[in-house]
């Protein structure tokens, strides 16, 4: 059996265009990696199938639309391999439609265990080629788990990246209000907001912020609530709706996360190492 980590994506930085022509949003990001995500299992065998365990197994799919699925039969399909087989065991410890990448982190880690299970010899760049048909953050989630670089800027539609020393790892604390957010929705609204509005105090280093708490406003409160907590400002991840903020140490996110959970019962909170 054959095991692959899928760590949650965290967007340090987030910087998006207007619309293009092509239909999408030119970013220029700098992303990096949590020490929490999903993990996955693979076993060979004659037929290719999926089956989902974890908290959010219940939220996301296991039918052949599962973007793990798509990612195994893309592979197979390149490999020219049609008819290899796979039992695959999706471990869902990440919230769906969260903003860190769970999906695409999925993805890109079903290419890079099914490579080595069918010894495909693909190299990474490779891999994240075969990814790029599938969603435009499986490319750096592919490079994110398999390079020595703590951080990956992205750019252009997510095609161009650059491997990067970043600042050390550091200590976080990662919450999500549990509410589900749709990325498409996002841009939308993104496009909407006239220029003052999209500048919100939250939105320094994303700028997808004031749309997303355009639509969910339980996000600020996420913001408000964690920036009380530490020193540091808070961020919305991705397209939200989870947040972080960094600590100095583990103990002080040990407090606030702590904290958080006696005061909110409802949100996703949990303690990171991010830039691992």
């Amino acid at each position: 059996m054959i095991k692959e980590f899928a760590p949650a994506k965290i967007n340090l930085t987030l910087k998006v265009g207007s619309l293009a022509s092509d239909g999408y949003h030119p970013i220029d990001s700098l992303v990096a990696f949590a020490d929490i995500g999903d993990d996955l299992h693979f076993e060979e065998t004659d037929c290719l199938s999926l089956d989902v365990q974890g908290d959010f197994s219940q939220q996301i799919p296991a039918g052949s639309d599962n973007l793990v699925m798509l990612a195994a039969k893309e592979l197979a399909l390149h490999l020219d391999m049609s008819g290899a087989g796979a039992k695959i065991i999706l471990i869902k410890n990440l919230p769906i439609a969260s903003g860190i990448g769970g999906g695409s982190a999925d993805a890109a880690a079903t290419l890079r265990g099914l490579n080595l299970l069918w010894n495909g010899g693909l190299s990474p760049k490779e891999l994240a080629a075969v990814g790029s048909k599938l969603g435009s953050d499986i490319p750096v989630c592919v490079l994110g788990s398999s390079g020595e670089q703590n951080c990956i800027r992205m750019r252009g539609r997510g095609e161009v990246l650059q491997p990067m020393k970043g600042d050390p790892p550091f200590d976080a604390l990662l919450v999500n209000p549990l509410i589900a957010v749709s990325t498409a929705e996002v841009f939308g609204k993104f496009d909407q907001l006239d220029a003052p509005e999209k500048t919100g105090k939250y939105s320094k280093h994303n700028d997808l912020t004031a749309a997303a708490i355009e639509l969910e406003p339980v996000i600020e409160q996420v913001l408000d609530v964690l920036g009380e907590l530490s020193s540091y400002q808070a961020q919305m991840c991705g397209s939200g709706a989870s947040c972080f903020v960094k600590f100095a140490d583990r103990q002080a996110a040990k407090i606030a996360k702590r904290l958080i959970s006696s005061k909110y019962p409802a949100w996703w909170a949990q303690m990171v190492k991010i830039g691992v």
